[in-house]
């Protein structure tokens, strides 16, 4: 009677462990499972369009800037640019500039809870800021100040800076998930064959 009440307890004992330590396990894949999801999400729909488009934009304005702006040439905003400087560059605003500034401005407004962190990065908000000028610069063409350019200004490489980190950090800890999910599997695999 008593062995039997052992037993009986033994097993019991057993399988509320057996569950729990289930329970635990679900409960971790789970998890792992909604932050590769996120992870994914914020290269896929976020940060990768973004990587694209700024070093897309950054190639282009590189080559103008190599191409047409003298290396240390400074000009006052108030002096007017000549004919055809003014109007190769409204040509490479209104073409390239503009519209792939305001492409990244579309994704991050879109995609914006996809941000790495609890707050808004100040050189994003700087950027979309930058970007909604060309709309007023654009449409003011004639009326805009002798140089030409954006009220705002691009906040430059440190913009760049950020999109690039934020996908590469997010790309290695892609990787480390999948690589966990990938070993907690064969880990699961070769123990059912034993």
């Amino acid at each position: 009677m008593i062995a039997a009440m052992v037993t009986a307890c033994a097993s019991l004992m057993i399988a509320v462990m057996a569950y729990w330590l289930n329970h635990q396990g679900e409960t971790r894949r789970s998890l792992r499972k909604a932050r590769i999801d996120r992870v994914s999400s914020q290269l896929k729909d976020l940060y990768g369009p973004l990587l694209i488009l700024t070093e897309t934009n950054e190639k282009a304005w590189s080559e103008y800037r190599r191409r047409y702006i003298r290396p240390n040439e400074v000009r006052p905003a108030e002096v007017f640019l000549p004919e055809l400087e003014e109007t190769r560059w409204r040509t490479w605003v209104e073409a390239v500039f503009a519209p792939t500034a305001q492409k990244m401005r579309e994704v991050i407004t879109a995609r914006g809870d996809l941000i790495i962190g609890g707050d808004m990065p100040s050189v994003v908000l700087d950027f979309c800021a930058h970007a909604a000028t060309y709309d007023a610069l654009l449409a003011n063409w004639d009326g805009a100040d002798a140089s030409k350019s954006t009220l705002i200004r691009h906040p430059g490489n440190s913009f760049l800076i950020y999109v690039r980190e934020s996908y590469g950090s997010l790309k290695a800890e892609q990787a480390l998930l999948l690589k966990a999910t990938c070993e907690g599997g064969r880990s699961r695999f070769h123990q059912s064959t034993r």
